[in-house]
C-alpha cells in the first residue's frame, strides 16, 4: 500500500502511513452522520499539532516495528473475560445496537479485574474494548452504555491507534526494548502534545455518547461517579451544581498566570482532562445547534437534560 501523501510503501491492510501517519480510509462508517457531527474541535487541532512535530513520524515507524495486535490478542484471551451473547450477556446485549448507531462493526469486549473504575480501547485494524469490574461495581447498569458509547466514540473517530501508541510509549513499555531507541525519540515538546491531544480526543468521546444518549445527563453522572459520587439517585440540582463546579474552577484558573502554571504542572502528564471541566464541556456542548444537528442525523433528537442552570 502505497501512501498518497508521502509515497511510503505500507503493509498490506494498513490504517495508518507508518511515515507520515496519514488515514488510510480505515473501518467503514454507514452511520447517517459523519464524525465532523460530533468531533470536538480541539482534538482535530491537537492531533494535527501533534503530526507537525518534529519526530513524530520518526517515533511512528518506529511503534509500528514493535506494535503487534496478536498480542493484545494473546493478553485478553488469556487473562481476561470475552463477553458474548452468552458470556455476561446483559452486559455485552448493550455493545451491538451502539456500534450500529455508530456505523462501526462490533469489537471485542472484555471484562478486567481493577479496583479502580475504568475502560479503554485499544488496538488499529481490530479495536477492542476492557471494561473492568470496578466500573460495574460504582456506576449504576443504566450508565454502562454510556460508558460503552463512549468507547466506540474513539473507535469511530479513530483514535484507537495514536492512543495505543501514546499508552505504550508513555508507560514504559516500548522504552524497556533499548534496540529500538524509542527513549531518544520522546522529546519534551512531542510528549506534552501527546498528552494534550489524548485529553481532547476524549471530549471527542464524550460528545459520541451525548449524541447517543440524546443528552448530556448521563456523562455529567458518569463523571460525578468518576469523582467519588455514591449512591443511587442523583437530582438535576446535583449534576447542576457539578457543572457549576466546573465553572467555578475555570474563573478560578483564569484569575492569575500562578493558577495557570498550576493547572499546566496537573495537567501535563494525564490522559483524561478533569471530571468537572468534562461535564461542563458536555452541558454547553448539548445546548448547543451542533448536538442538535448531530442528534438528528442520528435519529436521537428528544434532548433529556434540562437547560436551567445554563449560566456561567
Amino acid at each position: 500500500m502505497i501512501c498518497p501523501n508521502c509515497g511510503t510503501q505500507n503493509p498490506d491492510g494498513s490504517f495508518f502511513c507508518i511515515n507520515c501517519g496519514t488515514k488510510f480510509g480505515g473501518q467503514p462508517n454507514s452511520a447517517p452522520f459523519n464524525v465532523a457531527a460530533f468531533a470536538h474541535p480541539d482534538d482535530i487541532k491537537a492531533l494535527n499539532a501533534l503530526k507537525s512535530i518534529p519526530g513524530f513520524s520518526m517515533l511512528l515507524k518506529t511503534f509500528f516495528k514493535y506494535f503487534n495486535e496478536r498480542e493484545f490478542f494473546i493478553l485478553n484471551m488469556s487473562s481476561k473475560l470475552r463477553l458474548s451473547e452468552n458470556q455476561m450477556p446483559e452486559i455485552y446485549n448493550m455493545l451491538p445496537p451502539i456500534c450500529e448507531k455508530f456505523g462501526i462493526p462490533v469489537p471485542e469486549l472484555y471484562m478486567d479485574l481493577e479496583v479502580v473504575p475504568n475502560a479503554y480501547t485499544f488496538g488499529d485494524n481490530n479495536p477492542f474494548i476492557v471494561i473492568n469490574s470496578g466500573l460495574l461495581d460504582n456506576m449504576p447498569k443504566e450508565l454502562i452504555p454510556t460508558v460503552i458509547a463512549h468507547e466506540c466514540g474513539h473507535i469511530a473517530c479513530h483514535h484507537t491507534l495514536y492512543h495505543t501508541m501514546g499508552r505504550m510509549i508513555f508507560d514504559g513499555t516500548l522504552a524497556a526494548i533499548d534496540s529500538l531507541g524509542v527513549s531518544r525519540l520522546i522529546t519534551l515538546p512531542l510528549k506534552m502534545a501527546f498528552f494534550y491531544w489524548m485529553r481532547c480526543s476524549e471530549y471527542s468521546a464524550d460528545r459520541a455518547a451525548i449524541v447517543y444518549d440524546a443528552s448530556a445527563e448521563k456523562i455529567v453522572e458518569m463523571c460525578m461517579r468518576f469523582s467519588g459520587l455514591k449512591g443511587e439517585t442523583i437530582s438535576e440540582q446535583n449534576k447542576a451544581l457539578f457543572v457549576q463546579q466546573g465553572i467555578d474552577y475555570k474563573r478560578y484558573v483564569q484569575e492569575s498566570g500562578w493558577n495557570k502554571t498550576l493547572e499546566f504542572l496537573l495537567l501535563f502528564n494525564q490522559t483524561h482532562p478533569f471530571n468537572s471541566i468534562r461535564a461542563l464541556e458536555a452541558k454547553r456542548w448539548s445546548d448547543s445547534q451542533q448536538f442538535y444537528d448531530a442528534s438528528r442525523l442520528m435519529g436521537t433528537s428528544d434532548k433529556a437534560f434540562s437547560d436551567e442552570n445554563n449560566q456561567e
